[in-house]
C-alpha cells in the first residue's frame, strides 16, 4: 500500500545522507587523507632521520651497537609523533591519548626499571669506554680481564679462567680500576732486612739486582730509598717502572732474585706477621 508520509520520510533521511556527504563527509574524507598522508610522511622522515643519525654516528667512531639504539629510538619517536598528530587531524582527542601512553610508558619503566637502568649503564660504557674489550680491570671485588661487554652486563674471565657477569648499573656505580690503560706501569717491593745488616751493602745489592732484568725501563730510573723502621727491621721500597704487560712476570722475578741475592750475601729477610 502506497504510504506518501512514509516516502516523504523516506526521501527526507536520503536528502539528509546525501547532504552529509557533500558537506561533512567530504570533509571527513579530506581529513583522513590528510591523516594517511601524516603517517607515510612521518615514516619517512623517521626512517631518513634514523638512518643519518646511524650514519653519523658511525662515521664518528661510535659503537654500533648505541648507533643502532639511539637510530631505533629516534624511528620511534619520530612515527608516535606522526601517528598521535594524525589522530588529533581527524578529530580524536589526543590529550587523553597520550595520557594513556604516558601512563603506560611509567607502568613498563616501573616494572623494568632495573633493567633500564643496565641498559643505561650498557650505553654510558659503549659511548664513554671507560673499559674495553681486552683490558685488565677490577671491578668492586671483581677481577679479571674484559671478555665482552653486553647491552646489560659485562663480562670478565679470572686469571683461574672463571667467568663472571657483572650488570652494567654496578660497573658504572663502582669503583673500576683499568690497569690496561696507560702503557707502563710501577712496580713496588717493600723489603725489610735485619737492622744489624749492612743498610748501604743491601741497598746496593739491590740496585744491582734492578738492573739485571732487561724488562725494567730506565726511564723512569729504578730507585731503592729506605721507607720506614719497622720491628720487623728497615724497611726498604724498591721501585720500578715496566711495560704493563710486564709487570706480573717482573714482579715474580724481582721477588725471586732479591730472595736469591739476600741469601748469597748472607743478609737477613724480616718479617713480622701482623
Amino acid at each position: 500500500m502506497f504510504d506518501p508520509f512514509v516516502q516523504a520520510a523516506e526521501a527526507s533521511d536520503w536528502q539528509r545522507v546525501t547532504a552529509f556527504l557533500k558537506t561533512d563527509g567530504l570533509r571527513l574524507l579530506e581529513h583522513v587523507v590528510a591523516a594517511l598522508a601524516i603517517v607515510l610522511i612521518g615514516r619517512w622522515v623517521a626512517r631518513g632521520l634514523a638512518r643519518l643519525s646511524r650514519t653519523i654516528m658511525l662515521r664518528s667512531k661510535t659503537d654500533a651497537a648505541v648507533a643502532t639504539f639511539v637510530s631505533d629510538v629516534i624511528y620511534v619517536s619520530v612515527l608516535v609523533f606522526a601517528v598521535i598528530s594524525a589522530l588529533g587531524w581527524i578529530g580524536f582527542d589526543t590529550t587523553s591519548f597520550a595520557a594513556v601512553i604516558a601512563a603506560a610508558g611509567l607502568a613498563i619503566g616501573l616494572a623494568l626499571q632495573g633493567s633500564l637502568s643496565n641498559l643505561a649503564s650498557g650505553l654510558l660504557l659503549l659511548v664513554f669506554k671507560p673499559l674495553r674489550v681486552g683490558d685488565s680491570v677490577e671491578i668492586g671485588p671483581s677481577a679479571g680481564t674484559v671478555e665482552e661487554i653486553h647491552v646489560f652486563s659485562t663480562l670478565l674471565r679470572t686469571a683461574d679462567n672463571v667467568q663472571i657477569y657483572i650488570p652494567n648499573s654496578q660497573v658504572t656505580q663502582g669503583v673500576i680500576k683499568n690497569y690496561s690503560v696507560k702503557d707502563e706501569r710501577r712496580i713496588e717491593l717493600l723489603i725489610n732486612c735485619a737492622y744489624d745488616d749492612d743498610l748501604p751493602r743491601v741497598k746496593q745489592l739491590l740496585e744491582s739486582l734492578l738492573l739485571l732484568d732487561p724488562r725494567v725501563l730506565p726511564d723512569p730510573a729504578p730507585s731503592v730509598s729506605v721507607n720506614d723502621l719497622v720491628p720487623a727491621g728497615v724497611q726498604l721500597a724498591v721501585r720500578v717502572w715496566v711495560k704493563t704487560a710486564d709487570y706480573g712476570d717482573v714482579r715474580a722475578a724481582l721477588v725471586e732474585r732479591i730472595k736469591l741475592g739476600f741469601d748469597e750475601h748472607k743478609f737477613k729477610l724480616s718479617y713480622r706477621a701482623p
